[in-house]
């Protein structure tokens, strides 16, 4: 698989991700957006946000890259709206397809979950709803979702495609904050039982789809 198709494929879930955090994303963004302190540095994404901007480059996991990255990162001290991110790209994952779950499946998992809940478990809970959402979601679009998604993406596509209300669609952004804070180590993050069973209303909502969907 070339560069660009892995970038390009790293973009996909990365773009959408950022959007529903609130940002305003460039792709490749022209020279005139790029920030005077990086000095003639372009960037393969801008986002931006009012609390916040990002510059973020995609690499892959090469000592000479990870020299010019450095070097990149010292220009951002004391830059305290702006924040470098390097995404590095992984040749193996940007090419994992995944297979679909069945209905049966799917299902048995909802039952899990109702079942973590009763036992007092919020939090793996809520990850086995996100779980269960992407696994609902590729049965539905499955060549959308053919790859590994993020929360973001996830939502997004499905509101576009009328699966989800606005308004569920903006409890599940909010959920998706909660967990990404929690996977990447914040174990303070608060999650109800309430938020959860709300999210395992729309998967069950969701799943009802399945049955007049075309199977693969």
């Amino acid at each position: 698989m070339s560069i660009e198709t892995i970038e390009s494929v790293v973009l996909e879930r990365l773009v959408p991700d950022l959007q529903s955090q609130g940002y305003d994303v460039f792709v490749h963004p022209s020279k005139q957006m790029v920030p005077p302190f990086l000095k003639g540095f372009v960037p393969d994404v801008i986002a931006l946000r009012d609390d916040r901007n990002l510059v973020i480059e995609i690499k892959h996991r090469r000592a000479a890259a990870e020299k010019v990255l450095k070097d990149v990162a010292k220009r951002f001290e004391g830059q305290d709206r702006w924040e470098f991110r390097i995404v590095w790209a992984n040749p193996e994952e940007a090419q994992e397809e995944l297979k679909l779950q069945s209905r049966e499946t799917i299902a048995a998992h909802l039952k899990e979950i109702s079942r973590l809940l009763d036992a007092g478990f919020v939090e793996p809970a809520m990850l086995l709803c996100w779980a269960a959402l992407e696994a609902i979601g590729r049965r539905l679009m499955a060549k959308e979702f053919s790859r590994p998604q993020t929360p973001g993406r996830l939502i997004q596509s499905l509101a576009a495609e009328g699966y989800i209300t606005p308004d569920e669609g903006d409890i599940l952004r909010r959920l998706a904050e909660t967990r990404n804070r929690f996977i990447h180590g914040d174990l303070t993050v608060e999650v109800s039982r309430l938020q959860v069973e709300a999210f395992v209303a729309t998967l069950s909502s969701l799943i009802s789809n399945i049955n007049t969907s075309e199977l693969h």
